[in-house]
């Protein structure tokens, strides 16, 4: 299993990340012009495209449904606009061009996400709001958003070493997004027929997001727990902490298997303090 996570840019092009079902880094590709979104989605062959852009305008007014259910959890994102207010005005150019990577991606094989299983489609996805629900809270005042949004990534098994910017950051929680919502990690509010942005999770809280204070969430911020990070296929056990309990063995168990059959899970094992396999050693 694998996801593509695309961060959309006017000036400096696409920066594209791929994470397997292990959470491994599998490709980093910063400044891609959108020329080159087609085929490299079909060299790269994902299971999932989640790109943080919207796939098209509003049908009518000033904001989509999906923006402003988010809002009411205090998940603030900028409002795309109908055809009539916003086309050709400077400030949505870079929707624009996210309205053409999700046509590459059409034609690449991977049609625009509405409802149901998302396998073999393209999501819309929005780091900011990605980073809240799985971290159950805003990010603290004062905090800097590419630090949080590192640690974010980092709790949820993805290494930040190879994403040199803040827009691979926002790639890789893109593509973090896609592999939860293929384990049926998902929650799209909204009309499809607009356009939805696709949360990792299944559910929202029964309250506003808050910021964190003093280094823990608010206790009325009703903060979702955590996924499991075993990365186990269909596990939708929610816990406090990384794991559910017994579940860091299920995690160890996939990186020997993965160790084994020669991919890149050796240095989890090592980040973790976990031994290798015997003939990985």
């Amino acid at each position: 299993m694998r996801a593509l996570g695309i961060d959309v840019g006017v000036g400096k092009g696409m920066d594209l990340v791929v994470l397997d079902g292990a959470r491994a880094t599998l490709d980093v590709l910063p400044h891609v012009g959108i020329g080159r979104i087609s085929a490299l989605i079909r060299d790269l062959a994902p299971d999932l495209v989640a790109i943080d852009a919207p796939p098209g305008w509003a049908t009518s007014g000033g904001s989509r449904l999906t923006e402003r259910l988010l809002l009411q959890f205090n998940i603030h994102s900028f409002n795309t606009p109908s055809a009539r207010n916003g086309r050709g005005h400077g400030f949505y150019a870079w929707m624009e061009v996210g309205f053409r990577v999700f046509r590459a991606a059409a034609r690449a094989g991977f049609p625009r996400y509405g409802a149901g299983d998302p396998r073999g489609t393209a999501i819309e996805v929005f780091p900011h709001a990605t980073a809240t629900v799985l971290a159950g809270s805003l990010p603290p005042m004062g905090s800097r958003k590419r630090a949080w949004r590192e640690d974010v990534l980092r709790d949820h098994g993805v290494a930040t070493e190879p994403l040199r910017s803040a827009d691979l950051v926002d790639a890789a929680l893109c593509a973090l997004t896609g592999l939860l919502a293929l384990e049926g990690k998902r929650f799209a509010p909204g009309d499809p027929r607009e356009g939805v942005i696709v949360l990792p999770v299944v559910a929202l809280p029964a309250r506003p997001y808050v910021p964190l204070r003093g280094g823990a969430a608010s206790d009325d911020a009703a903060p979702l727990f955590r996924y499991c990070a075993c990365g186990v296929p269909g596990c939708q056990a929610l816990t406090r902490g990384e794991f559910a309990p017994g579940h860091d063995a299920k995690r160890k168990s996939t990186l020997w298997r993965l160790a084994r059959e020669g991919l890149e899970a050796s240095a989890e094992l090592r980040r973790r303090g976990w031994q290798l396999p015997p003939e990985g050693r």
